[in-house]
Order: structure tokens, then sequence, then C-alpha cells
């Protein structure tokens, strides 16, 4: 008989347990006396039987390996059973033929009935494993559990539970595996109360009338809304962005991808992946958006970034595109203050002609090119007839993608400075810089940056102009920058119209502002702007340029290169809105600047 493979405990804690059984008993089962509180492989507390005779004393001290031998001795070639005899015991053990099947038709069933109802029963098959049972409750049906298995269960009466259909893994995506959240980021909204500088963040509470329909709404503050007399008819909503990022999948090859990982912008039905067709897909600017002035600027500050590099620091092309539309026109009688209004006409004229210029920076990063930096800026080329011509930044914006991040102060003041020598170039003889930092959250040009990007203050922004004035002198480009109360002691400003004006300035608005103050008594608007040259003349600066040692070829400059989007900053900014082009992350920058470099 072959040994049985189940490791058996000492035969001496089992022998211990044993108890012995009436001769009338035709089944391979033994008795067990001991408590309830068994063990999981059935043991019992070992308890000495009252029953046992002396050799069951001595049998507690015999090797299992010793029984083992003597039963083999005593057992046929076809004998399925084992017998486990005892001296001085009555109890025996005999075979049973149908035990060759591992089943068991006959269970001793004379029972003593006056015996303790905390019996055990010890079952052993014809493959040497045994069982436990508590002799109170019937055997139904025995079956052959492993010995994990039996670590498992507590009692007989273990039911495995129900097991519940294995779900079906989702299809992985094709992009990435990144844990992605679908929501768009919302922006500040302007709070239409009398604070001007009032605004509803992300999340915030705000207020619209129940008439109000369509995308843009006037809408009041959770906090402004308190001073509203007459609170009838309003609707309390969240800033939140309804929007979310789709799922795309490709019809030839089914796979998933994320929509701001697919650099698709088509309709959701036509899409197929970059991996089935890399030639539909355009992810960095070719050489047919260059143009005299890209390439001046994008020569120069490649070299600076070059040389500006550490060993360890990997080179990344930083590429340029910039566009210029000659013919823009702003009417005068809308700068000029109305009780000084024919005055500014009869010295610019009825409409004030200058061009306006978009200049996007761009570097590649991972195969993309990565929009970063932008200028919108007018040129005036003498508007008043007096020989003067004046070019100024009307915005410029950052969002912190740019690579190393130790040289992004560094490569964003030398752009500025860049420009400032190409307007010397054209001939452009002075330039007007102001201070004016956004408001935390607002979107000056890039829809929704990182949460984690500064907004400077007023006083950094100051600051930081002042060095990239500092350093512009030193290198030449600058010949001499002066704050607006120091040009106007130096040319002796003594009347509204000496004042240059042009669109998005600080002074024609405050001029009109005290102009209705004064109810537009023109010699009283001289002397109430006083106040304004001492608050606000220390943030404006007049800058004057060193003459261009080599000029550019002015036509070539100046010709006409309109981009309907990226021409100015409203259209650019309205349009990154309403397709959900943000640039608060690496992977939705990547996203929107592709959609930006395809824009026709």
């Amino acid at each position: 008989m072959r040994k049985s493979s189940r490791t058996h405990r000492p035969t001496h804690k089992i022998l211990a347990m044993l108890s012995p059984v009436t001769d009338n008993q035709t089944s391979p089962v033994m008795k067990l006396n001991g408590s309830l509180k068994h063990g999981k492989y059935g043991s019992v507390e070992d308890q000495e039987s009252p029953s046992s005779s002396s050799s069951d004393t001595e049998n507690r001290t015999e090797s299992f390996e010793e029984i083992r031998k003597i039963q083999k001795k005593k057992s046929s070639k076809n004998a399925k059973c084992r017998n486990v005899r005892k001296e001085d015991s009555s109890s025996t053990c005999s075979s049973d033929k149908e035990n060759k099947t591992g089943s068991f038709k006959k269970i001793q069933k004379n029972q003593n009935k006056n015996e303790k109802s905390n019996e055990i029963i010890c079952i052993f098959d014809t493959k040497d494993n045994f069982y436990f049972q508590d002799s109170t409750k019937p055997i139904e049906k025995l079956k052959k559990r492993s010995y994990k298995r039996l670590e498992k269960e507590e009692d007989l009466d273990y039911e495995p539970p129900n097991l519940k259909k294995a779900k079906r893994s989702k299809p992985a995506f094709m992009c990435c595996s990144e844990h992605i959240n679908f929501s768009y980021s919302s922006s500040n909204l302007l709070c239409n109360s009398e604070n001007g500088d009032c605004r509803i963040y992300p999340d915030d509470h705000y207020w619209i009338p129940h008439r109000q329909t369509g995308e843009f709404q006037e809408a009041i503050c959770d906090t402004c809304f308190h001073d509203v007399e007459n609170k009838e008819g309003w609707s309390k909503k969240t800033n939140t962005n309804a929007k979310r990022e789709e799922v795309f999948t490709c019809k030839s090859c089914s796979g998933l991808w994320h929509q701001c990982c697919s650099f698709f912008y088509g309709e959701p039905k036509k899409f197929v992946c970059r991996i089935c067709a890399p030639e539909s897909y355009k992810l960095v600017l070719d050489s047919s958006g260059s143009s005299h002035e890209s390439d001046f600027i994008e020569q120069r500050i490649n070299g600076i970034l070059k040389d500006a590099l550490e060993r360890n620091q990997k080179f990344q092309k930083i590429s340029v595109r910039t566009y210029f539309n000659p013919e823009e026109y702003v009417e005068t009688a809308d700068l000029a203050p109305p009780s000084w209004k024919q005055d500014f006409i009869d010295k610019y004229g009825d409409k004030i002609k200058f061009g306006s210029r978009a200049i996007h920076v761009f570097q590649r990063q991972d195969g993309v090119d990565q929009i970063f930096f932008s200028i919108f800026a007018s040129e005036y080329r003498d508007p008043a007839k007096d020989g003067k011509s004046w070019m100024v930044i009307d915005c410029l914006d950052s969002v912190k993608i740019f690579q190393p991040a130790s040289l992004r102060t560094h490569i964003y003041q030398e752009l500025i400075l860049i420009y400032f020598d190409l307007a010397r170039s054209m001939k452009l003889q002075n330039s007007f810089l102001w201070a004016d930092p956004p408001l935390h959250g607002d979107d000056y040009v890039f829809n929704v940056k990182p949460a984690n990007q500064k907004t400077p203050t007023k006083s950094m922004l100051k600051n930081w102009y002042l060095d990239v004035m500092e350093k512009g002198k030193s290198d030449g480009i600058i010949k001499e920058f002066r704050s607006f109360e120091e040009e106007k002691e130096l040319k002796k400003y003594k009347k509204p119209t000496d004042i240059p004006i042009f669109q998005k300035s600080l002074w024609p608005p405050l001029m009109c502002d005290h102009d209705m103050e004064n109810k537009g008594e023109p010699q009283k608007l001289w002397k109430s702007m006083s106040t304004e040259w001492k608050s606000r003349g220390s943030d404006n600066w007049f800058i004057e340029f060193n003459k261009s040692e080599k000029s550019e070829q002015l036509e070539e400059m100046c010709q006409e290169r309109f981009h309907g989007i990226l021409q100015r900053k409203e259209e650019m900014q309205y349009h990154c809105f309403k397709k959900s082009w943000q640039f608060n992350d690496r992977r939705r920058a990547r996203y929107s600047s592709v959609g930006l470099i395809n824009l026709k």
C-alpha cells in the first residue's frame, strides 16, 4: 500500500484522543472524546479517556512510523482500509469492500446514547486521509479536501461562498496609462458689480437673472449679491465647467485614445489614430510659416539658449511664428476725453493708424512643439505727423512649460529685448511699457494656466521690467528709460494733448474718468490729473532706443501676414476657451499647442 501524501500530526497526540470502539463496528471508524473547541486540523484537547486501558498510555509514546509498519504487515494488497489495533482494548477496525471507491455506505449507528454530545468521529478513507465530524450530526456526503482547504474550514458545515462572475477587464488605452481627470477646469468669471476687481473664482457660487441665456451672462458673486436690494428672479449657479474630455476609438485598429493624447481635432466618428495613419498628424512647425522676423528672433534666441545651457542640460529647439497686420485703426474720439476731443483730432486726425504684431514662441519637447510665450504689440509709425514713431507691448503672457526651468526668466527677458532690437532695426525710435499684472486666476492669453504658476504682484512686475531695461541698456539696445513722472517733468507736459495716446494705454481711460467728474470742464482736467502722476507715474516707462547700426529691410519686415485667430489676443483666447484648449497640465498644453499649430 502506497504511503499517503498527507503530512500527519505526531501519532502520540492523535492516539491520545482515540478511544476504543465496540466489536460490532464494521466500518473503520474510531471515536474521539474531547472538547468541541477543536483545532483547525480536527484535533481536540488531550484528555485521558475513562475507558482506555494501560496499553493506551504506552501507545502515546510510539512513533507514527512504527504503527504504519505494523499496519502494513497485517493489511492485504487489495485492502484499502488500515486497521488500528490497541492492546487490552475491545475496539476493532475491519475493511469494507465498498470503501475501495472512497465512499462510506455504513456508519456505526448504535452509538452509545449516553455519551456526551461533544463526541468527535475520526474517519479514515481508502487513501489514508482522515476527517472529523461531530457525532451528533449526520454525515450526508463526504468530500475529499486538501490540506490547505482544511486549514480554512472551521467545521464540516462550511459552505463555499457563491462565486461571482468575473468582470471583464476594461480595454487598455493605446496612448497612456495615466489616471485621467476627464473634467475640464473653469476660469475666473468677471463679477458685474460696481467693484471692477471682483472675480468669481472656480467652484465659487454666483447669481444670474432668470431672463438671461447664452454662453456669456452677467453674473454677481455670492459676496456682492448680499448688497442687491431686489433678490427675486435670480438663480444660484456654481462656476464649474460642464465639458468633459472625450475618448476616441480608432476606426482602423479599434484602439482607445484620450482626446488630448490623440492630437485629433475632427469628428470622433472619423478618428484614425496616429499609429495607423502617422502621415495625417502634424505635431511640429514647418518652414511654411516662417518669416524674416521669425527667423531673426529664432536664430538669436536659440544661440542664447545654447550659451546658457550647462553640460548636463539638453538643448531643445525654440521656434517662432510672427503675424503682422499693417492696417489697423482706432477712432481718435474713442481715446480722447470728451472735453478735449477736438484738440486730439486736430493732432492725430479722425483715426490713428497702427500695425498689430503677434509673436508666438514654441519649444520642441518629446517631438511636439509647445507654445510657452506670446507677445501682442502695436507699432505706430508717425501717427501725429511729427516724425516720431514708437511701439507698445500691449500684452505678454507665458505658461510654465519651458525647459530647463532654471532658464525661464532669462529666456523670457531675452525675447523682449530681441523684439526691442527688431523694432529699432525697423526704425521705431521709442517704446512705452506699463507694469499692469493680471488678477490671480485671470487668463491674459493662455486659457487656464497651471495651478502652481504664480501671478506676479505689481511691485514684482515693476522690478522684473526694470531688470529687462537695465539689461537692454547694458547690451546697447536701449539708450535711456524714464518713468512717466520723470518724462513729464523732462518734456514739460502742460496739457492733455502732450501725452501720447494709443489703444490699451493707461492714460486715455483715466483722462475720460476725470473729465466726467469735472463735468466736461477742460481747464479742470489737467489739474485733477495731478494726483495720477504720483500714484501711476512710477509704473509707466518711456524707452528711447539706440539707433541700429544695420537696418533690416523695412518692406520685408512689414509685410502682411494676417491670421484670423492668432493675430489678436481676444480672438486667440476666445478660440481656446470655446475648444477647451487648456494649459493647466503638460498633456493638455501639448494638445492645445498642436491645435494652434494646425489652425489655418
